[in-house]
């Protein structure tokens, strides 16, 4: 059953990357209590839903820096990032570097 549940999540990232996830509207779809589905994911996993949404957009987001030449802000706006700032700020955390001073490395 945990493992189902770790495996759900994993595959609705996937499906909704482009997308601002909501942990409560994923529960909902998936027939679960928010805090049961993270409790499961973050015990098979180590980290939490909304952590692991995160590392999954950034890593995206890496992957767009090296291999296209778009904007920084299109990069971020293609993974459901409204807002350019909060994107760097996420990004940031997770890489130890701006969008921009990862692009020039």
């Amino acid at each position: 059953m945990v493992y189902d549940a770790v495996h759900a999540v994993q595959e609705y990232v996937e499906r909704h990357l482009s997308e601002p996830i909501a942990v409560r509207e994923m529960a909902a779809q998936m027939g679960r209590h928010p805090s049961y589905l993270n409790t499961c994911f973050q015990a098979q996993t180590g980290c939490s839903i909304k952590t692991y949404i995160h590392q999954r957009k950034t890593d995206e987001a890496k992957r767009l820096l090296r291999e296209t030449s778009r904007p920084i802000s299109e990069v971020g706006s293609m993974l459901g990032y409204f807002d350019q700032s909060h994107f760097s700020r996420t990004f940031r955390r997770f890489v130890g570097k701006t969008p921009g001073q990862y692009r020039m490395r």
